[in-house]
């Protein structure tokens, strides 16, 4: 059960890089990159799971990440169905900012609905998949900061400088 938890969000996450996101001029270097050891560090996972099994408790708290993580990922997909977001590693100069549904929590919703599918992955799969999982939630991070760079050297600078104040970067701001 947690593998198809897994899988279902995980699957959502691929079928949103294909199918959702704006990819101008082909698949930045870097978002490959990230693709391939998002692949890896998920293929480790399934056989850490496989080989030596999860426990109850993490196993439920792993499916209940997975749900969340996905459940935010298709909440974002709705609400930027219209006007979808350029792929990570891009250097796009930003025209649009998204500011309902999850953004009006998040900056980097879809970068949060990754990494609780990371999380899930940590929590299932026990100490050695930490270090993978949280390496590329930092790189999500990492990623994240950069396109803030993006905004805050656009158009919609003064705009996004408002937003940001009231809105966390990837984890929602408490009030």
């Amino acid at each position: 059960m947690t593998i198809l938890a897994a899988v279902a969000a995980f699957g959502s996450f691929a079928w949103g890089l294909k199918h959702h996101f704006r990819i101008e001029g082909g698949m930045p270097s870097r978002m490959s990159r990230l693709s391939a050891c998002s692949t890896a560090a998920f293929v480790l996972f399934v056989a850490l799971v496989l080989f030596r099994g999860v426990g109850f408790g993490t196993g439920l708290a792993g499916i209940a990440l997975f749900l969340a993580g996905g459940a935010l990922f298709w909440w974002a997909v709705r609400t930027t169905k219209t006007r979808p977001p350029a792929i990570a590693h891009t250097d796009n100069i930003p025209t649009m900012i998204h500011m309902r549904g999850p953004y009006a929590y998040s900056r980097h919703p879809f970068y949060l609905a990754y990494s609780l599918g990371w999380l899930g992955t940590a929590v299932a799969g026990g100490p050695i998949q930490w270090l993978p999982a949280l390496l590329i939630i930092g790189w999500y991070y990492k990623t994240a900061r950069e396109e803030e760079v993006h905004f805050a050297t656009s158009g919609l600078a003064t705009e996004y400088a408002q937003y940001r104040n009231k809105t966390g970067l990837i984890l929602p701001r408490l009030r």
